[in-house]
């Protein structure tokens, strides 16, 4: 199943976009935690006020429980690099006040979001 399939089929079973990030954040650490991912629903969509992206903050969740030591350096860079990307951190300014900006442009951000990761830990 393509990554865009997966994130479809997310979406479907209701996911947010910090939940999606936890659920395949654990994946590569080769984890579990259904609890962590349900919890993940309170971080969507800025924390459901349109602040810091929560697809961001999900990945400094799953950082922290790779390496904790590392964790200030990289959750750093990730953020760096999101803004230099994006232009922004926040929801409101990502989604230019446009909640349909959500499905057009939240899954290409997952994605893009997920490789630093996976770069960032060094996984395959």
């Amino acid at each position: 199943m393509s990554m865009e399939e997966k994130l479809l089929d997310y979406r479907l079973q209701g996911y947010c976009c910090s939940q999606i990030v936890m659920e395949e954040g654990l994946h590569m650490l080769d984890r579990e935690d259904p609890l962590m991912v349900e919890a993940g629903a309170g971080l969507c969509f800025g924390m459901n006020t349109e602040k810091t992206c929560g697809i961001l903050t999900a990945a400094a969740m799953v950082l922290a429980l790779w390496d904790q030591e590392q964790l200030a350096e990289a959750s750093r860079d990730l953020m760096e690099w999101f803004e230099e990307t994006y232009g922004a951190l926040d929801c409101e300014t990502l989604l230019a006040g446009n909640p349909l900006n959500k499905v057009e442009q939240c899954p290409a951000m997952i994605q893009a979001v997920l490789g630093q990761m996976q770069e960032r830990m060094e996984l395959d």
